[in-house]
């Protein structure tokens, strides 16, 4: 009977401690609304490079962000789903970062080292304001080449929003390389024309440009530049390059992976597993649809709700008093039961 008391303690605290819980803004709801904002101006200033160039918006970009790229272009070197892009084109994505970034455990005044191709520049767009929001250094490089509605037209590469979102004093730092992307990072599927064009417009920024298509030594220059930056507190992967997924795809999870997590790395490894393995955090994002999924965001919206609305800027709260309370009956209950079995006995 004792037992039986006992249990329905612990299930009534459990039943009053969720019947209790609220929504509340999320601790970091401040570093999100400004990661947002931060994110929000910027996809308005590339959108209106892309419309100085001549270059119009795009059928699948639905909310008219500039961001989407093209069904195919020569610069194009992977298969990409519009859906998934369309889905980064959204400031709440920017909230997301500041929260995987959180989860990480990156604190103010930390280093943290990116590696962004050009299959998601409004993803990137988003890890660069959750830093800038968070008072985070990020170190990062990025390559030309893309996959099919990402940053694949040539006229606007994601080196050149950056280098120009910088010029432009909203980025707080240019990328620290530029490299071709695409087969062995050395942009081999391209058209060469364009490629030398993209490349050579590149250089002007002023930005050290790479194409060294030996892996291990790609690999070694990279960790090299982020080592000549600082020590690293985290490392961020966005888009499917082999500089950070590695030269097989080893189904490494989305989402933010804790140290060590990831196993060993071999000499085909990226930069994703071998980070893990020195200590670090790593976070890859590339599986949007889980990933959205994960935090409570819509894939592929209908309509982008204003920044500060959706499930990612609040968490539930429950009255822990509540199950604290409970699990004191339940234990008095027991207590008192075995006090009496010992007088009777």
């Amino acid at each position: 009977m004792v037992l039986y008391i006992a249990a329905g303690w612990l299930i009534a605290g459990i039943a009053l401690t969720l019947a209790g819980a609220k929504t509340a803004k999320a601790e970091n709801f401040s570093a999100k609304l400004e990661a947002a904002g931060l994110m929000q101006q910027w996809m308005d200033a590339v959108k209106e490079m892309k419309l100085q160039a001549g270059l119009e918006l795009t059928e699948e970009d639905y909310h008219r962000t500039g961001l989407v790229g093209e069904r195919y272009t020569f610069i194009t070197t992977t298969l990409g789903d519009p859906a998934a892009k369309r889905t980064t084109c959204n400031p709440d994505m920017a909230a997301l970062a500041v929260e995987l970034l959180h989860r990480a455990g990156v604190q103010p005044g930390d280093r943290v080292g990116g590696c962004f191709s050009g299959s998601f520049p409004a993803m990137n767009l988003a890890v660069l304001a959750a830093c800038q929001a968070l008072d985070v250094d990020c170190v990062y490089m990025t390559s030309v080449g893309a996959s099919t509605y990402g940053a694949n037209q040539p006229e606007l590469t994601f080196p050149d929003m950056a280098c120009r979102l910088y010029q432009a004093g909203l980025l707080e730092r240019p990328p620290v390389l530029i490299t071709p992307g695409g087969d062995y990072d050395c942009g081999a599927e391209m058209d060469p024309e364009l490629r030398s064009q993209v490349l050579t417009r590149a250089a002007g920024y002023g930005v050290p440009l790479m194409e060294e298509p030996d892996y291990e030594k790609n690999l070694k220059a990279r960790m090299d530049l982020f080592q000549a930056e600082g020590a690293l507190q985290c490392f961020v992967g966005v888009g499917g390059s082999i500089a950070t997924q590695g030269l097989e795809d080893d189904g490494i999870p989305c989402g933010v992976i804790q140290p060590g997590s990831l196993g060993a790395a071999s000499e085909k490894s990226g930069l994703l597993r071998r980070y893990s393995e020195q200590g670090l955090p790593v976070i890859h994002l590339l599986d949007i649809k889980r990933l959205v999924a994960d935090y409570g965001l819509t894939f592929d919206p209908e309509r982008l709700l204003p920044p500060g609305e959706s499930a990612v800027y609040f968490e539930t709260v429950y009255p822990r008093w509540r199950a604290v309370l409970c699990l004191a009956g339940a234990a008095g209950t027991i207590w008192l039961g075995f006090r009496r079995l010992r007088r009777e006995g």
